[in-house]
């Protein structure tokens, strides 16, 4: 087996948007009178709208509508991401450009809506460097199912065993290797672990993501 794609989350990956997230939550909650620490909902990361506000509302006893949570979070998610700006994390710049210019196939595999996903890459410049562009909303079943990497793998018109996958997310490493692919983690220092034990490396710093490097986890994975 050879490696022939590298496949990206988007979230906490590519862009430092968890905390927005995690905010977002925070103040729907406190809109209903709950004061609750934002990094509580660190839990949701890498998981679908309804999974995260089915459960909010469940843990919390919202007197609201599934549907009527899902209607506010993004109204409170783009105030969040106007007003405070979404960043590259840190060595994803210098990463994806290098892949782009390399053999390799790239593409991202996230549990956000396209328009959301189209619109946050483009705006940081990185769009171009990915061969295809893929949400959850557009397969049966969300992360931590394997359906998102193994339609990136299929539009790829790659082998899943020979697809590598960055992950931040437990849902998301499971979802990896669920679909038969090698997965590197990633742990953001800036936030409290998560735990990503399955995953096939674990890093915490995105900028050791060399091509070498990632060859070499794809090779001793398969050994």
């Amino acid at each position: 087996m050879t490696l022939e794609a590298i496949i990206f989350d988007m979230d906490g990956v590519l862009i430092d948007s968890e905390k927005f997230y995690m905010e977002s939550e925070q103040l729907i909650l406190k809109s209903f009178g709950i004061e609750v620490e934002a990094l509580h909902f660190r839990k949701y990361c890498g998981t679908t709208q309804d999974y995260i506000w089915s459960h909010i509302k469940e843990e919390f006893d919202l007197p609201v509508s599934l549907e009527e949570l899902k209607e506010m979070a993004p109204v409170y998610l783009l105030k969040l991401f106007k007003e405070k700006g979404v960043e590259l994390i840190p060595g994803v710049e210098k990463l994806v450009t290098n892949l782009a210019k390399s053999p390799l196939k790239t593409a991202v595999a996230s549990s956000t809506g396209k328009v959301l996903i189209k619109e946050h890459l483009t705006g940081l410049g990185i769009a171009s460097c990915f061969d295809t562009l893929q949400s959850g909303e557009e397969v049966a079943n969300s992360k931590p199912a394997p359906d998102v990497f193994l339609k990136a793998a299929e539009v790829l018109n790659v082998d899943p065993k020979n697809c590598l996958v960055i992950e931040d997310s437990r849902n998301g490493v499971l979802a990896a290797k669920a679909a038969g692919m090698t997965c590197i983690g990633f742990n953001n220092l800036n936030y409290p672990p998560i735990d990503i034990k399955e995953a096939d490396e674990i890093i915490t710093d995105m900028s050791v993501l060399t091509i070498e490097f990632m060859k070499q986890v794809f090779s001793q994975a398969k050994e």
